[in-house]
């Protein structure tokens, strides 16, 4: 293999973009950079070997950092100076599909069979505009229509982290990466010394998905949590310092709740409010939520593969309803809130001890739930999903989720003998539940006496319920329509389809279209005869 080629390609001289290349550069790895204004290339390179130049010896015989990175002009250029198979790393075209999609037709041409490219995600920090629907994907198109020529196209998805932990942290970016896994594992040594990435999956559709399910489970986990700290609120009256002595007391790293959002929950219960000079900050924002139509995809998703998934529907209704701010404060008027006098006495150390139990449980089953979907997902597109990777990478420090809880997950998975369908049923999990369900109960049974809504800690134990059922109404319901229709059913003791006469008038019912049919058969059967009666030969006299 000839000196001169280099180990990767870099297209599009973005600030991260650049950083990479002098961060292999600096550690002797040879690198070729390219960028779509050709004249700024020089300029990039001239830089950075001024600032290496000042720290390299003169007379040193070993590779020097000012000649790994390596100026190229154009793509055949960046192509040919390349080892093979080729590793070119896409920077500047999140969110600019045409763009990208250019470049790969003009690149595709330089490529060979076993070649890779990685299109580097979000580089920005903060939030995202606008999350792509994954059949949106324009790498997941091409990764498709490039299928034939085994060229391997992969697409690095952002994750959100905290603010604050990705100004501290010294690989601030998270990335779910979505392609083949051969062509990650080449790349993965490249990347990973300055982002946190993790292979979910053999599509670049698959990484887009991950990140769709990651904030349907977020707005359950949130949803759930803020549900029980608005019950100590209502019916133990606990005021907001005491709030966040308690949620404080629950994010000790032994309990069940530790968590990134534990911890910021109390950091809000304790904030006075600077503005007004009373009160706290928490009291003083509006209870709405701005929607956007990306909320409700995972609900979609759901709906399209058959996968239940209720306690993720109740925190999406949540945020709808908390949007309908005029029309509950007018109903508020008409739909009078219970009296005081006819809610139930709490203890307010066993109301603490529940809710605790009874957010743990929420949230595996809206972890559940967002899996089972994402699994589903997974065997319906043969994505081949890593769950494993994904439970790590949202246990990240920083990432909204972070939590022992995830810990738990983990371990139980990996401990887990036998393919569950869903975490529920996960042996670990499983126990778990079983001997903290009854903390549950009493909760969302203390909440419908009190009148306080809590539609995901309840509808979260609905699912619960509904999961481990030996038998549903849905018997009945089927009955209910052989009743109006006679749609028909099947039945538990014998095989076959079979329908019902419920009532004297389905009987004689029943034998009217009998007698219709035998009509028309015999019907049937004389024009039959008419007809072949019709077309005998007539023999000559």
């Amino acid at each position: 293999m000839s000196e001169d080629l280099c180990a990767i390609g870099i297209y599009g001289l973005t600030s991260i973009g650049q950083q990479l290349a002098a961060h292999h550069a600096a550690n002797k790895l040879r690198v070729c950079i390219c960028d779509e204004d050709p004249s700024f290339v020089p300029q990039v390179v001239e830089e950075y070997r001024n600032q290496w130049g000042k720290n390299e010896a003169v007379g040193d015989s070993s590779v020097r950092a000012s000649r790994c990175m390596v100026e190229s002009t154009d793509l055949e250029e960046l192509a040919s100076r390349l080892e093979t198979p080729r590793k070119i790393i896409v920077f500047g075209t999140y969110s600019e599909d045409d763009k990208f999609e250019t470049l790969w037709n003009n690149l595709v041409a330089y490529l060979e069979h076993g070649d890779m490219v990685l299109r580097w995600g979000r580089e920005e920090s903060g939030n995202a505009l606008r999350y792509p629907f994954y059949t949106e994907s324009i790498v997941g198109k091409l990764t498709k229509e490039a299928q034939s020529t085994n060229i391997h196209l992969l697409e690095m998805v952002r994750l959100e982290r905290d603010r604050v932990s990705e100004m501290k942290s010294d690989k601030p970016d998270a990335f779910f990466v979505g392609g083949s896994q051969e062509a990650y594992l080449l790349f993965k040594p490249v990347v990973e010394q300055y982002a946190t990435i993790g292979h979910i999956g053999n599509s670049a559709a698959c990484a887009h998905y991950g990140l769709m399910i990651q904030r349907a489970i977020e707005f359950a986990v949130t949803q759930s949590f803020a549900e029980g700290v608005n019950l100590l609120k209502d019916t133990a009256f606990y005021e907001n310092s005491d709030l966040g002595r308690i949620l404080n007391n629950w994010n000790d790293e032994k309990l069940k709740l530790s968590s990134y959002l534990t911890d910021s929950s109390s950091r809000i219960s304790y904030k006075r409010d600077k503005i007004s000079g009373q009160g706290f900050v928490s009291d003083k924002i509006i209870d709405a939520i701005d929607i956007e139509p990306s909320d409700a995809w995972t609900r979609m998703e759901a709906t399209k593969l058959q996968v239940p998934v209720p306690t993720l529907n109740a925190a999406l209704d949540a945020r709808y309803f908390s949007a309908m701010k005029d029309e509950r404060v007018n109903a508020s008027k008409i739909l009078k809130p219970i009296e005081l006098v006819d809610t139930p006495s709490v203890l307010k150390e066993q109301i603490c001890d529940d809710l605790q139990n009874a957010i743990y449980c929420s949230w595996l089953c809206a972890f559940a739930e967002g899996l089972s979907v994402f699994q589903a997902a997974s065997e319906f597109e043969s994505w081949n999903v890593n769950i494993e990777t994904c439970i790590e990478l949202w246990n990240l420090p920083g990432s909204f989720l972070a939590s022992n809880l995830l810990k738990m997950i983990d371990a139980a998975l990996s401990s887990s003998i036998e393919e569950n369908k869903s975490l529920l049923t996960v042996p670990d999990i499983a126990a778990e539940l079983d001997a903290l369900h009854m903390s549950w109960r009493r909760v969302v049974t203390l909440s419908f006496a009190c009148g306080t809504p809590i539609p995901c800690l309840s509808s979260a134990l609905t699912s619960y319920d509904s999961c481990r059922s030996h038998t549903s109404p849905a018997g009945l319901i089927r009955a209910q329509r052989d009743f109006f229709g006679g749609y028909g059913y099947d039945r538990f003791d014998q095989e076959g389809w079979f329908t019902t006469q419920w009532t004297r008038e389905h009987s004689e019912l029943k034998k009217k279209e009998m007698a219709a049919e035998q009509r028309e058969t015999r019907g049937v059967t004389r024009k039959r005869r008419r007809t072949t009666k019709s077309i005998e030969p007539v023999e000559s006299s």
